[in-house]
Order: structure tokens, then sequence, then C-alpha cells
């Protein structure tokens, strides 16, 4: 008689091999997915090659007069952050501002050079006032950059170019640490002694799987590069190279970058004579940056998320005064009509990209944005483009020098915070 065997009758051995191929099967599974889903982050510095005697930007009263020398590298430093669908840059130069003609360059240079696309770019002038100047093409810009030189325009995209293709090559996979403190007596509002201020050092540093100390670090602080004045005649990172160049020391094997925040209304305090104005700033705020990172605790992020947006204008409204306003064809021709807004996420660390000099209450309002939704903001000033100033309202209708370099209107920097604010909204917060 035929042995009809129960449906559920165990057989030692084969349960094991079983079991074993399906711990298997699952380990091969997990693997495969933490390797589609690792972060990698490469960075790099790359120097400012540039002719001779170019002028320096940022003060018109220079006149485009030649440079003399170099009395700190000028340059330009890259992190690339990448996961299996988005492919970001965050680029630090030590440059007044950029525009939308030199990231194009930027861009198609890096895709000439075989570099994925998309590639979103956030590209972020520290905003020095003694940078190289000669790269912009229309009138505003020439005010303060001086005539445009073709050299040196090559010579900045170039090394930008570079700098993300070295930090894109160098990629590896990658730990996260944010921290933030409270600076004192390193700020104050320059337009109205009891506004606004925007104190904060922001630490965003990161690591190798195993490592200690960090292969790169940003520093965020929102104050104005202006502690050298327009009798500088060299080309200086400001108080922005101070720091970088005092966290690379106190961290070797550490590349630094430096990020701008809402500096619109925000001056620096200087004190003393010549460079060490800058000395004098940079050097306690790279000791409080090195501070915050004695006990990172760096975590390992799930994602890189993106957006990026043009944004149409308000209208333009060049004005001579509160009430005296260019004709509106004229305004037109003076200054863009459309912006890029960028937002960049690693992790629960989101960069900002303002294309503007946006005033600290501003600055505030969409930081909350971000922490409410469980982001860890740092604003990224003069990103992908330059607008002028975006100030409140109230601001806009004095006669400061601020509210006359707002040349899109008055609720234009309400309007610019409104819109990155919503796009915070398309993306997820990633323990």
């Amino acid at each position: 008689m035929r042995r009809i065997r129960p449906p559920f009758t165990v057989h030692p051995p084969r349960v094991l091999y079983g079991l074993l191929a399906i711990a298997l099967w699952c380990s091969l599974v997990f693997l495969e997915g933490a390797s589609a889903g690792e972060v990698t982050a490469g960075v790099a510095f790359e120097p400012l090659e540039l002719p001779r005697g170019v002028p320096l930007a940022g003060y018109s009263r220079r006149k485009g007069r030649p440079s003399h020398g170099e009395h700190d590298p000028v340059g330009v430093r890259a992190l690339v952050m990448q996961d299996q669908d988005t492919t970001a840059a965050l680029v630090s130069a030590d440059l007044l501002i950029v525009d939308e003609r030199l990231i194009e360059a930027i861009r198609r240079r890096l895709l000439e050079e075989g570099l994925p696309a998309p590639l979103v770019l956030l590209v972020a002038a520290t905003h020095t006032h003694s940078g190289p100047g000669a790269y912009g093409r229309r009138f505003l810009e020439k005010l303060s950059l001086g005539h445009f030189d073709p050299q040196v325009f090559d010579a900045i995209a170039r090394a930008v170019s570079r700098s993300i293709r070295l930090a894109y090559e160098r990629r590896g996979p990658v730990r996260i640490a944010y921290r933030i403190g409270k600076t004192t007596n390193l700020v104050v509002n320059r337009v109205e002694p009891s506004g606004p201020v925007d104190d904060d050092v922001v630490v965003v540093a990161l690591y190798r799987p195993q490592a200690r100390e960090p292969f790169a670090a940003l520093v965020g602080f929102a104050a104005h590069p202006t502690t050298l004045g327009a009798w500088n005649d060299q080309r200086s990172a400001d108080y922005p190279g101070v720091v970088v160049r005092e966290i690379e020391r106190r961290m070797p094997g550490t590349t630094a970058l430096f990020v701008t925040g809402a500096v619109g209304d925000q001056a620096p305090v200087a004190s003393g004579d010549g460079f060490e104005r800058a000395e004098r700033l940079g050097l306690p705020l790279a000791q409080q940056a090195a501070a915050l990172l004695e006990a990172p605790q760096p975590v390992s992020p799930h994602a890189v998320q993106a957006v990026q947006e043009h944004w149409a204008l308000p209208p333009a409204r060049v004005r001579l005064s509160r009430r005296i306003a260019l004709p509106g064809w004229i305004s037109r021709q003076l200054v863009d009509d459309e912006a890029t807004l960028s937002l960049v996420a690693i992790g629960t660390t989101a960069f900002i990209g303002v294309p503007c000099d946006l005033a600290a209450s501003l600055g505030h309002t969409l930081k909350a944005a971000a922490r409410s939704r469980g982001f860890l903001p740092v604003i990224v000033g003069f990103t992908n483009d330059y607008i002028g100033y975006c100030v409140p309202e109230a601001l806009y209708q004095s006669d400061a020098y601020e509210a006359m370099m707002a040349f899109n209107g008055p609720r234009a920097g309400e309007l610019l915070v409104e819109r990155l604010i919503d796009m915070l909204d398309k993306i997820t917060v990633n323990e």
C-alpha cells in the first residue's frame, strides 16, 4: 500500500538547506538594497589661476583698477553628493557673485567631460569684496566687477568645473553631522541697530564610515565679507578665507568650505588695521566651528534629494530713490526677469540656495519653515544667479541702500521665501 505523506512532514536536512537558502537570499537582497541606496560624497579644492592685474570685485569706487597680487589664496571648493537617483554639486567660490551665464558655461564643460546628467548645481559665491572681477557682462555687474574679460570668465568656469569633476571622482561612502551654535559680537544689523541679527554659525561635517576626522567641513555664517575695504588692492577671500584656513590647519586632511547665509542687512564686527580685520573675525569664528565638531555624532544619510526651479520674478523696478523709478522698459534691460531657486537635502540636512542678498528676517522665516518640516537648514547665499537684495516690504519702503538695490518691487523678498517653502514641501525627511 502506498504511504501517504502528511503535507507538513519535517525532513531536518531539507529544512536546514531551505533555511540557509532563504537566509542567503535575504542577505543578498539586503546588501543589494544597501548598495543601491548608499549615499556617497567627495570634495576638492581648485585654485583660481587668473590673468595678472585682474580688477577686484565688490566696490564700484575702485573703478576697475588692476589688482596687485594675491594676499591669500582664492579658489573654488566643491562638494559632490550622490545616491542612486540624484547627483548634486555644492560649490563655494571666492567670488562676489555668480550669474546664469557662468552657470551655463560650467554645466556645458561638465557634460562635455562626461559627468552624469541631470547634474544639480549649487554654485555659490562667498561674496568676498576682494575677489576677482571682470567676469560679468551686464551693465550693473560691470559697476562692481569691472569690464568683462573673457580670459577671466573662462578661468573661473574652468576652475569650478574641474573642482566638481575631482570631487565626483573622489566619492565614497559618507556619514554626516550637523551642528549649530551662537556667536557673540561678530555680526550686527547694519540697517537698523536694533533690527534682526543672524548670529548662528552652522557646521556640516562629512566623514568616511570609520573615520574620526571629517574629510569635509562646511561652515555657514551670515555677515558680509567686507572686513577689507576698497583700500585693498590684493586678491583675498576676506574673513571666509581665514575660516577655511584655520579649519584645515586644525583638522589636517579636511577640506573646508564656507557659505554665506542671509547677509542682506548683516555687517561684520571688524576691528584692527589692514588684513588684521579679517583675522579678528575669522579666527574666533573658526575656533567656534571647530569646537562644535568635538562631539559631532555623525549619522549615515539615506538619500540625496534636489528641487530646482526657474522662478519668474515680479516686474523689474529699478529706483533712483524711494519715489523715483526708471521706466519699466529700461529697468527690464538692466536686471533679470527670472531666478534659479535651489534646494538639496542630504539626509535631514537641507542646503537652501538663494540668488540674492537675503535679509536676516527673511532668512529666519525660511529656516523656521525648514525646521518645522524636520530639516536642518543651511542657507547658501549668492547661488547660481544674482538678482540684488531681497528685503522685507517695510525695508523696501525706506531710502536705505539695501532698498535701492531691491530691483523687483516691494514683495519680491517675501514671494521668494514663500516659493522656497513650497519647494521644501516637495521633498521628504530621510532620517
